[in-house]
Parts: structure tokens; C-alpha cells; sequence
């Protein structure tokens, strides 16, 4: 594997890393978790509709596919867990339409790396694809 492309993929898998020991997600005037507590929780946010967690599997697939070299794999892979983890931004209104009682959400520092891990990802994947396609062009 190139320098190159190992030194982008281990920066995004860093992040999304250290998005897990960071403070993600808080209840105004209530407890605020970590990345790493919503990483083992969050899949029950499905049963109320929120469906964000699924931005992590899809995260780790895309990376893993990236790894292997299956760029477009990885970019609609990665398109898809950005579009989930975006949707974190609804949870409350999401929340507020099932639930009576919905504190004010908060998002921390951790949450916004985690959005920035698999955003970059998805901007990696199809600017790879986007080289390669161009790379076969000119040597045609």
C-alpha cells in the first residue's frame, strides 16, 4: 500500500478513533456520553427511530474496503454511513414526535470528529476513484 494512501487511512481511522474518548452527545442539564458509550448504545436509538449508529459498521466496512483497495466500494459504502451518521442532527425532532419527554441535545467535540472521520472517508474513496478513472484516461 502507498505511503500516501496508508497515511490518509490511518489519519481518518484515528479520528474516528479518538472521536470514542471524547464527549459526543449531551442532555442539556443531564449526563453527556462519550463516543465509545454511544459506539455500545446507540443501536437501541433504531427502536425510536433513530438510526445513526448504523453510520459505524458501514464505517468500518468502508475503511476496510479502502484498505483493500475497492475504492468505489468504499465511496458508495461510506456515502451511505455519512448520510446515517447526518442524520444525527434529527435525532431530537426524531425523538420528540415518539417521546413526551426529550431533553435538548448537545454535541460535543467527539461528535463532530466522528462526523469529520466519515465524511473524509467518503471524500477519500471518490477522489480515489476519481484519480484512478482520470490515471486510466491519459493512459489510453
Amino acid at each position: 500500500m502507498p505511503l500516501s494512501r496508508l497515511a490518509a487511512l490511518l489519519a481518518i481511522a484515528l479520528a474516528w478513533a479518538a472521536s470514542l474518548v471524547l464527549p459526543a452527545v449531551g442532555a442539556r442539564g443531564g449526563p453527556t456520553w462519550t463516543g465509545l458509550e454511544l459506539l455500545l448504545l446507540g443501536w437501541e436509538g433504531a427502536r425510536e427511530g433513530v438510526f445513526a449508529w448504523f453510520a459505524n459498521p458501514l464505517f468500518v466496512a468502508a475503511l476496510t474496503a479502502a484498505a483493500l483497495r475497492r475504492d468505489g466500494i468504499a465511496g458508495v459504502i461510506s456515502a451511505a454511513a455519512a448520510m446515517l451518521a447526518l442524520t444525527s442532527l434529527a435525532a431530537e425532532d426524531i425523538l420528540r414526535g415518539r417521546i413526551e419527554s426529550v431533553p435538548e441535545l448537545t454535541f460535543g467535540a467527539g461528535f463532530y470528529l466522528w462526523i469529520v472521520a466519515v465524511i473524509a472517508l467518503c471524500l477519500r474513496s471518490w477522489g480515489a476513484v476519481y484519480l484512478t478513472r482520470r490515471k486510466l484516461r491519459r493512459s489510453r
